[in-house]
């Protein structure tokens, strides 16, 4: 094999290196419960930061396990009339 053909091995090893290096750090990571900052029955599940602070989800819990709250929204009907 000549040097030639070995650098562009080398090469194309060494950026298939890198590509594999890439898509393992963008997978997401999963959230465990150690990363959820609480009082007793309600937390704030810590999923990154950005700029401006903290990221994350608001959770209760439910028979001992971390779940995402949902909320209910209400509609209130907005008039311009006075009585």
């Amino acid at each position: 094999m000549s040097l030639r053909a070995r650098f562009a091995v080398v090469v194309v090893w060494a950026i298939s290196l890198v590509a594999v290096g890439v898509l393992a750090s963008a997978q997401p990571r999963q959230p465990t419960d150690s990363q959820v900052i609480s009082g007793t029955d309600i937390g704030f599940r810590l999923e990154g930061s950005q700029a401006n602070g903290p990221r994350g989800t608001l959770v209760v819990r439910v028979n001992g396990t971390w779940v995402d709250a949902q909320f209910a929204v209400k509609t209130n009907r907005v008039t311009t009339r006075q009585e």
